[in-house]
């Protein structure tokens, strides 16, 4: 006797489920007010309006204290630098100092 009651209170409960999902209204989650459509491209246009207002100020900044004046000299105090050479291989040292003239063809 325990087990039809179980069988029936289970099937009950999966009539009861179906008959809930079939009733409800399928679009409970998207009522939102009017205009709201808009509300990420409002935040969209102000974020970029306070990072691009903050890169211009920045920018101006820099123009105005000198730092942008003459960029090309910067990259000669880098290739003064005298560091070991980590990047060739062994093997390509080896042939550029049996073969000097191997660059110039």
């Amino acid at each position: 006797m325990p087990r039809i009651r179980i069988a029936t209170s289970i099937i009950a409960l999966v009539l009861a489920a179906t008959w809930l999902l079939a009733t409800a209204a399928p679009a409970l989650g998207h009522e939102q007010p009017d205009g709201a459509e808009w509300l990420m491209a409002d935040w969209m246009l102000l974020s970029f309006m306070v990072f691009g207002g903050a890169a211009l100020a920045i920018f101006v900044v820099a123009l105005r204290r000198g730092q942008l004046h003459n960029m090309e000299a910067a990259k000669f105090h880098i290739l003064s630098i005298d560091e070991p050479d980590y990047y060739t291989p062994d093997w390509a040292r080896d042939e550029a100092k049996e073969d000097p003239d191997a660059d110039r063809q």
